[in-house]
């Protein structure tokens, strides 16, 4: 009787470890739970910031009428007024 006992006694004990442990894990997956509708929001947030921003500029290029040239492309160069003109290209054989 005294050895059922110890063994009742140490399978209870064991038990009430795995079901600590399981409560803390089921806190834990709500506490991810929660961090990622959060992140996902704030995801939210920045994707509705972001195509604000698109269309703010978009509507500024529209009504500026003209787009300034690219100054790293050199065919939207214009040299300034009574410049020389450029050298001819060599030739191709």
């Amino acid at each position: 009787m005294a050895q059922l006992t110890d063994k009742y006694d140490h399978l209870s004990a064991e038990y009430a470890q795995l079901k600590a442990s399981h409560a803390q894990q089921r806190a834990e997956s709500e506490q991810i739970k929660a961090s990622q509708a959060q992140q996902k929001t704030e995801y939210e947030q920045q994707k509705a910031t972001y195509k604000q921003l698109r269309e703010m500029v978009m509507n500024m290029a529209t009504h500026s009428g003209t787009c300034a040239p690219n100054p790293f492309w050199l065919y939207n160069h214009q040299p300034p007024p009574g410049s020389p003109p450029p050298p001819p290209a060599p030739p191709l054989y």
